[in-house]
């Protein structure tokens, strides 16, 4: 790994988009924040953690972290306003809710890695939904760790992945452990054993695969009622996600799912357990998305043949590799043929300007970003030209509001 210096945004993208704020309001500092309500102060949260302390008890013994996937914090907000009767109000009242950034790219396989290291994109490595590996020379669908090609779920496992060196850094539940502190995870059981979750959650007590919300949730309370001593529980919710890109983030199904998400909350955890610190929060928020905004890049001659893959990353988030000499020809057909603001990076100023994180700078990281960097700051997308690729009604993974902003409520239960 090398240090690289954060310097200035050196890229033009418009005024009304959002970067990340890798300086304190972002999801790469409640890590630290956790480690902080602990009792072991990490500097990297420390303007988050000023923002929220004066709800933060002294002593706490407990925290559980729900994050809750593709709920952004104006739809939340939004939502909040039209159901006073929500639930989630009371614990806002009490405790505090404010907006926060995600990483880049705001994607599940970026952020959640992200809340289970406190690390940046840049740092962790795990820049994208589907990555170009050269450790296996493979194209590989990141939260499956399948590689492009094969049925088998963890292939990638076969070609020579170790999931216990993978990522290569320390995870927050082994820096808890050694500080004292257990901690639980619990998520869907059709993702407790994951290529993802084999990953990202090294350190844990255990992995607990639950059904809905309901169990999950019940299963946290158990949990917080029957041990002794300092624990964390860490839970990801990934049906709003679902929702989102099904049927599309601005609809009566996701509010039905935020309404059903509170309920849920009221029920199995507010009132029911002492000492405890409840973190609400979100690894990306949504845009909607019509069947004319993705853009296909094989319809344009001098892009199709001037790939040497096909795009990795996201549709919002692509990440291209160039034949040799083709950079020029690709920047103008850009520039002619789409629009729809689709802004293109090249893949060494992202890294430079500090756009995928604040620290050292994982070596695999430039080999996984291509040579130009495609973001939406706008309507588009780029079509993947994947079989398990559709257009989807609602996507994340651009530099708008929407998807870059979440929220981070923080209360005593």
């Amino acid at each position: 790994m090398k240090n690289t210096e954060k310097k200035p945004i050196f890229f033009d993208i418009p005024a009304d988009a959002v970067l990340p704020d890798y300086d304190g309001y972002s999801i790469a500092a409640i890590p630290s924040l956790i480690s902080t309500a602990f009792g072991a102060p990490d500097p990297r949260a420390a303007a988050l953690h000023a923002a929220v302390e004066h709800v933060i008890p002294d002593g706490i013994e407990k925290v559980v972290l729900l994050v809750l996937d593709g709920v952004g914090y104006d739809h939340l907000e939004r939502i909040l306003a039209a159901h006073p009767e929500l639930a989630l109000h009371r614990l806002i009242d009490s405790g505090a809710m404010l907006p926060i950034t995600s990483v880049f790219p705001p994607t599940t396989v970026s952020a959640l890695t992200t809340y289970s290291t406190g690390l940046t994109p840049q740092e962790h490595g795990m820049v994208g939904y589907r990555l170009y590996l050269r450790e296996t020379s493979t194209i590989t669908n990141m939260i499956r760790m399948s590689v492009l090609g094969s049925g088998k779920g963890d292939s990638a496992l076969d070609e020579g992945i170790d999931p216990k060196t993978f990522l290569g850094v320390s995870t927050l539940y082994s820096r808890l452990r050694r500080a004292g502190v257990e901690s639980h995870i619990l998520i869907g059981k059709h993702i407790s054993g994951s290529g993802l979750s084999s990953i990202i959650y090294d350190g844990k007590e255990k992995v607990h695969g639950t059904v809905t919300l309901s169990d999950m949730l019940v299963s946290a309370r158990r949990i917080l009622m029957r041990t002794q001593g300092k624990t964390f529980l860490s839970l990801y919710w990934g049906a709003p996600d679902g929702i989102a890109h099904t049927y599309g983030p601005w609809t009566d199904e996701f509010t039905a799912e935020l309404r059903a998400i509170d309920a849920a909350i009221e029920r199995e955890l507010i009132g029911q357990v002492e000492n405890t610190l409840l973190i609400i929060s979100a690894d990306h928020g949504f845009v909607p998305m019509r069947e004319s905004d993705y853009h296909d890049l094989t319809a344009i001659p001098e892009l199709e043949h001037a790939l040497l893959l096909p795009p990795l990353g996201e549709p919002r988030a692509s990440y291209l590799y160039l034949r040799e000499g083709t950079r020029k020809r690709v920047m103008a057909a850009f520039e002619e043929h789409l629009e729809d603001g689709l802004v293109v990076i090249d893949s060494d100023t992202a890294l430079a300007s500090g756009l995928f994180g604040a620290g050292p700078v994982r070596e695999a990281v430039r080999d996984r970003i291509g040579d130009l960097i495609v973001v939406s700051t706008g309507p588009a997308a780029i079509l993947h030209p994947y079989k398990d690729a559709i257009k989807l009604k609602g996507m994340h993974g651009g530099l708008t509001r929407d998807e870059m902003l979440v929220p981070l409520i923080v209360a005593k239960l």
